[in-house]
């Protein structure tokens, strides 16, 4: 009718399997496997980078530290949105993505399993954030 050749994807209310789908965007990722394989690494990324951001702290009573604080803080506050819309696809693939995300962010940023680190004022290496 309006001009479209294009058939219309139908958007799942229920969990499924396959890379058929809309993630964010219209069009995208669409049906075509490298750009559904691209969604799932951007929405991973998005994950780890969500942690990552949780986890770093600014110590300091300074204008400059709490506008550094208020900016992680809304950047984090806006991938976890986007995390979350992208989760709205109701595609597993996604779903696995973003919880593998978090759980590896997490363990890397957080968990101190892996490599964490931790400096305070004292060592003054990092400008006295902490990670």
């Amino acid at each position: 009718m309006g001009g479209h050749d294009a058939k219309p994807m139908m958007m799942h209310m229920t969990f499924f399997w396959g890379k058929d789908g809309y993630i964010l965007f219209h069009g995208w990722p669409g049906e075509r496997l490298g750009m559904y394989v691209l969604a799932l690494v951007a929405v991973f990324v998005a994950s780890v980078a969500v942690e990552w951001l949780g986890s770093a702290r600014i110590e300091s009573d300074r204008a400059g530290a709490r506008i550094s604080r208020t900016v992680v803080h809304a950047v984090r506050v806006g991938l976890a949105y986007l995390v979350m819309l992208a989760l709205m696809s109701f595609n597993v693939g996604v779903f696995i993505a973003a919880v593998a995300g978090h759980a590896f962010g997490f363990v890397v940023f957080s968990s101190r399993v892996i490599g964490g680190f931790e400096r305070v004022n004292g060592g003054k290496p990092n400008g006295g954030i902490v990670c």
